[in-house]
């Protein structure tokens, strides 16, 4: 028989949602706050909190960002049991009060663990991922500005005003920092999306408790703890599950894709605004006319930003490969044009290399396609390190490289392509994670105006190529002699 699974700590945590949540709604149901319905609700935080410790003694090299989160947990729980003590002892808490304090620090703490993990996934400059989030922050806090900041403005009491405006701006935080992570380049596991679902929740719940608060509806113990509650355990699953650590894996793409739904999310973004006014103008309330052009301006500049990167993104891919990040065939014959007419205007000789991965069937038979992959991309990373800068390195085929070489002689032309040579089987490449191979390359050289013409040079070095693999491989033949002689010795 098959053997059962044993459940991970992540889904107890999915699981105790909502036999917590039902039971602190029983205890709600008896209209009144007993210790009982404190401690239910004060566990989701709780569990969270201690969680993301847990997680952090697993997975060292997130230990800061978890700790991060599990203090913005631990901020709640302070919060809530200083809430609710003073609930239970003065009746109704005031507010401002003590309790604020925890529950606006969780906002910070919280978006500094996210923005940590934000670095950890792109660290470079990723301007398309920063384009959406700010398309995606911007119209969302738009609405949080007009439905949420606007009426807690009350200049006669200020500091009851700081503090309701300062929620929504917590949210905000979490919003611009959420957009970023979740419309981001890299993996998208399911921890990911357990703390897009945390996002979600939060921003939901927080955004209608500010307009119950305003219209004057809000009581203890509604529908909102529902959300606040499953937030917390979701997170606590999302900290504990497997895929925790690949949050903060480096990307292996530069700009994520823009797919249907991320046009999608950001073409909704980008019509909040004018939505919202026209709304406002029907139902006869006050239009915020001046903070909705500037938003519109706003987008309107960071959408032709964004379709300006897609535009060169998409001219990117068409002369880049896709595995290699060399130029591509096209791209080359194009510059090999270019340089051709060079030489015809002024004389300046230049040298063509065409190199050949030796027996790469055999890797691919031996060790498939992927550690096929991993030779090419680490000869692709040992070529560029062997070459000059300003010479052209482009993957011609398969398996086979190009490289251009302008303001190079017949003899310069050799010694590179020597070099390259030796430089390639150097050290054995890693096909796998335990197993390495020895790879070698055969190179074949040629140049103008020794050759007539750029198709000419092209099929010289062809021939060059074929040479050096007729001679035993892992050797260097040159088209610039009547007949090509190969040199290197085989390793």
């Amino acid at each position: 028989m098959r053997e059962l699974r044993r459940p991970a700590a992540w889904h107890y945590c999915l699981a105790a949602a909502p036999i917590t949540i039902a039971l602190y709604y029983l205890l709600v149901a008896g209209d009144q706050w007993a210790p009982g319905q404190v401690a239910l609700y004060v566990s989701a935080n709780t569990v969270f909190s201690i969680s993301a410790l847990v997680a952090a003694r697993r997975h060292k090299p997130m230990r800061r960002i978890l700790y991060l989160l599990s203090a913005s947990g631990a901020a709640g729980v302070v919060g809530d049991v200083v809430f609710y003590i003073g609930a239970l002892v003065h009746g109704e808490p005031p507010y401002p009060g003590p309790a604020d304090l925890f529950y606006l620090a969780a906002y910070p703490l919280m978006a500094i663990g996210l923005l940590l993990i934000v670095r950890r996934r792109t660290p470079g400059w990723n301007s398309a991922s920063i384009i959406d989030a700010s398309i995606v922050a911007i119209g969302a806090g738009y609405l949080i500005f007009l439905f949420l900041i606007v009426p807690n403005i009350d200049f006669e009491d200020r500091f009851t005003s700081l503090t309701s405006v300062a929620y929504p701006i917590g949210d905000l935080m979490l919003m611009v920092v959420g957009a970023r992570l979740m419309l981001g380049a890299g993996p998208r596991t399911t921890a990911l999306r357990f703390i897009g679902g945390y996002l979600l929740l939060v921003l939901f719940a927080d955004s209608v408790y500010g307009i119950q608060s305003l219209n004057g509806t809000y009581h203890g113990g509604n529908f909102l703890d529902a959300f606040w509650m499953a937030a917390s355990f979701v997170m606590a699953a999302a900290v504990l599950h497997p895929s925790a650590p690949q949050l903060v894996t480096a990307s292996s793409t530069a700009t994520p894709d823009a797919t249907p739904g991320r046009l999608a999310v950001l073409a909704i973004a980008a019509i909040t605004a004018p939505t919202s006014t026209v709304v406002q103008h029907y139902l006869g309330n006050k239009e915020h006319l001046v903070a909705a052009a500037v938003v519109c301006n706003i987008v309107f500049l960071l959408v032709m930003l964004r379709m300006a990167g897609l535009v060169r993104a998409q001219r990117m891919a068409a002369i880049t490969d896709g595995l290699t990040g060399l130029r591509t065939r096209r791209y080359f014959e194009e510059a090999l044009t270019n340089e051709g007419d060079r030489t015809n205007w002024y004389g300046v000789p230049f040298g063509m290399l065409l190199l050949d991965i030796d027996h790469f069937k055999h890797v691919n038979d031996t060790f498939g396609h992927n550690g096929g992959d991993r030779v090419l991309v680490e000869v692709t990373h040992r070529l560029r390190s062997l070459v000059r800068p300003g010479d052209v390195v482009a993957r011609y085929g398969g398996e086979e490289f190009a490289v251009l070489l302008p303001d190079t002689g017949p003899e310069e032309a050799r010694e590179i392509a020597e070099r390259v040579r030796r430089g390639v089987c150097v050290a054995p490449i890693a096909v796998g994670e335990t197993r390495l191979h020895q790879v070698t390359v055969s190179v074949g050289v040629a140049g103008m105006p020794a050759a007539g013409s750029t198709s000419e040079l092209v099929l010289a070095a062809d021939r060059a190529l074929y040479a050096a693999k007729n001679a035993g491989r892992n050797q260097v033949a040159s088209a610039h002699s009547p007949t090509p002689v190969a040199s290197g010795l085989a390793a």
